[in-house]
């Protein structure tokens, strides 16, 4: 049940957020949604920020496995709840089993290494609104696993679309170090976007801002459950498989 929802939460996002590696700042909190394709299936998430290094990630799911993603003090943490039964697992430990068992898409990877390359970031002189935001629309090429994709690129300047990228950047990289066999090279993209501090509206139809809103949002959200259980022992376990 967990790759059923990290698979359609991260396969098509996080590894084009991976890139983004910027500079700290002042944030605010608020909540966005974003809607996608992910190998021709819909999806839609929620992001909600109380801050840049303390969010939470809800997948719009017709099962009837409630999971969501909680990202504080550095560390990633899945929680799945399913007949009553309420489950906390460490998303490092997730990474390490799929590792261990031979099989990386408990994070959306189909192969053992994730390896992208952005090529070239080219300005089309176009404009683009994304749910009421304007922004530029650009080229993007990129290789994947030794394959060219290009997709069109829309980034803004707009201030809220900078603060929940920013809240993206330490789900990246907690993601990142969970992860090891993920190498990214941001290349144009990271250049530009670092030094301009630009928000990613829309990515080809992979990746679309739906809303954006500042707002506060209560602590508590970004709480696990006190039912929950965590495995103990999982990483000694993993070690003897």
């Amino acid at each position: 049940m967990y790759d059923h929802f990290t698979t359609l939460m991260l396969k098509q996002v996080f590894f084009f957020l991976l890139m983004l590696l910027l500079t700290n700042s002042v944030h605010a909190s608020g909540i966005a949604r974003f809607s996608g394709l992910d190998n021709g299936s819909p999806y839609t998430l929620s992001l909600e920020y109380l801050n840049r290094a303390t969010s939470r990630i809800d997948m719009d799911d017709s099962s009837d496995v409630e999971s969501y993603l909680l990202f504080k003090n550095r560390q990633g943490q899945v929680v799945t709840r399913y007949q009553g039964n309420t489950l906390v697992m460490d998303l490092a430990n997730m990474s390490q089993m799929a590792q261990s068992l031979g099989i990386m898409n408990v994070l959306g990877i189909d192969s053992e290494t994730l390896m992208i390359n952005v090529v070239s970031m080219k300005a089309t002189g176009k404009k683009e609104k994304v749910s009421g935001i304007e922004g530029e629309v650009y080229k993007l090429t990129w290789i994947r696993d030794n394959i060219q994709y290009q997709d069109e690129l829309v980034v803004t300047s707009d201030s809220k679309a900078w603060e929940y990228t920013e809240a993206w950047i330490d789900v990246i990289k907690i993601i990142s170090r969970s992860s090891p066999s993920i190498n990214i090279n941001g290349g144009e993209l990271l250049t530009r976007v670092s030094n301009d501090k630009l928000g990613i509206l829309r990515i080809g139809n992979r990746f679309r801002l739906v809303s954006v809103h500042n707002k506060t949002v209560s602590p508590e959200r970004f709480i696990a459950p006190d039912t929950s259980f965590e495995i103990p022992g999982l990483g000694d376990l993993l070690g003897n498989l």
